[in-house]
């Protein structure tokens, strides 16, 4: 009987540079090479009981969006107990423990929707620590974060409206005046008279 020494192992194993990936893995993952930077990366924050993926500019979601076909790494830590990230059709699971940085690489081959769960008991709510992973066309997907980018954009401080009660009735009527054509100087002298009464 032939005897198979440990380089050999190692060699089949590991995918030749010349071989293409193929999907081997389950409906919609295949593996990707970690040499090449990924074309989407993405914060993965598990506490008890959610997931929130953060993407690139800040864009906090409550779902995971990836685009079709892309090379995705998913920055995985744990905020409380250990979690198991799991995404049954994508053949996909990994343990999320904290203080212990984790990564996690694929690419979704197929469109759709798919439930991502949580596979380790983290306590009395783990059975509602679900999540979707969302596999959408590039173009929905730029789309989807555009909308999202803009969402997350810090909100407007300066004054966009004031109360008319407030103002004078020469600066009431001042955005009327070239309508109606009537000068700054009339406006000042009816502001003045009324203002005697």
């Amino acid at each position: 009987m032939p005897t198979i020494t440990g380089a050999e192992i190692e060699m089949a194993a590991a995918p030749s540079e010349a071989a293409p990936v193929e999907n081997h893995y389950g409906v919609g993952a295949a593996p990707t090479r970690e040499t090449t930077p990924p074309d989407l990366a993405v914060d993965v924050a598990a506490m008890q009981f959610a997931w929130i993926f953060t993407y690139p500019d800040e864009v906090v979601a409550g779902e995971l969006h990836v685009p079709l076909g892309k090379d995705v790494l998913l920055n995985l830590n744990a905020q409380d107990v250990i979690h198991s990230f799991w995404v049954p059709q994508f053949r996909l699971k990994q343990d999320v423990i904290p203080g212990q940085a984790t990564q996690l690489r694929f690419v979704a081959t197929k469109a759709g929707t798919y439930p991502l769960v949580c596979a380790e008991l983290c306590g009395g709510y783990h059975g509602a620590m679900r999540a979707e992973v969302i596999v959408q066309p590039e173009a929905e997907f730029e789309a989807w974060l555009a909308e999202n980018r803009l969402a997350s954009q810090p909100a407007v401080t300066e004054t966009i409206a004031v109360n008319p009660a407030e103002l004078t009735p020469a600066d009431f009527l001042a955005p009327y005046a070239q309508t109606f054509g009537v000068d700054g100087g009339a406006l000042a002298s009816l502001d003045s008279q009324f203002s005697q009464k």
